[in-house]
């Protein structure tokens, strides 16, 4: 009989080492973040030089002065691509960039994909779908000097300034908007990577320069301030200053890892 009052015993001590076991604390490692942040710093120049408003005279190639009053362009549809070619669409990326404002010549991306990226691409104005009286936010914002109440539409880029050559009274007013000069721009990186990761702010450094406004490598293509200093929608020069500036206004210049 005591060989059968000892039997469950000998069954339960197993099985109590197995609860025990159980109840063991486990450590879990958190998941590696998946998206970070990265920055823009925008430099204007004009040329080799800084630009300067109201204050500063630059001369073109051929001669020409002026001065700047107001330089400012919504670029949009911000893009990155990685070395394997993939692409990452920035979701509601519309900026305004003016030369006034201080603060609009830093951005920072934020809540992007982490990984090591090789170029960028953005729109200098607005897409179709946004170019409307619809959308109202952020470099959107009606009231930004960019946008024209009496065709709802967009404007995408706008400077202004003086030129002796431009005739007495008259102001250079350069008003790039109207159906057919959003353009699209890709500034090489060159050997320079954009390391998106946690713990890290990376920062593209990139130069606008003003001055590729008005000149180009095609002659037929620069600005002739006596008879060119006002464009606005619809003029046959919009489309051609849109060119020059997607040609030659963005430079990455460097890229901060950080």
């Amino acid at each position: 009989m005591s060989l059968f009052r000892f039997t469950p015993l000998l069954v339960a001590l197993p099985l109590t080492t197995v609860l025990f076991t159980g109840c063991g604390k486990k450590t879990v490692e958190p998941d590696a973040p998946t998206t970070s942040s990265f920055a823009i710093e925008l430099e204007p120049v004009v040329g080799a030089t800084d630009l300067e408003l109201n204050t500063q005279t630059y001369t073109k190639a051929d001669g020409q002065a002026f001065t700047v009053s107001k330089f400012k362009f919504l670029f949009t549809n911000l893009k990155l691509t990685k070395a394997d070619g993939t692409v990452y669409a920035v979701p509601d990326s519309y900026y305004l960039f003016d030369a006034a404002t201080p603060a609009s010549t830093h951005l920072v991306i934020e809540k992007v994909p982490v990984g090591d990226y090789t170029g960028l691409s953005f729109v200098v104005g607005v897409d179709d779908a946004h170019n409307n009286a619809t959308f109202t936010s952020g470099g959107l914002n009606h009231s930004n000097d960019l946008y024209w109440d009496w065709s709802s539409e967009y404007v995408c880029l706008k400077m202004a300034g003086t030129s002796p050559q431009a005739g007495t009274g008259r102001a250079l007013t350069f008003d790039i908007g109207g159906a057919g000069v959003a353009r699209t721009v890709a500034p090489a990186f060159g050997p320079n990577v954009l390391p998106v990761k946690d713990g890290h702010v990376p920062e593209i450094h990139m130069s606008i320069d003003l001055l590729s406004l008005f000149e180009s490598t095609t002659p037929t293509k620069n600005i002739n301030f006596a008879t060119t200093y006002s464009v606005e929608s619809g003029s046959a020069w919009a489309p051609v200053i849109a060119d020059n500036y997607a040609a030659r206004m963005f430079t990455v210049e460097h890229v901060h890892a950080n």
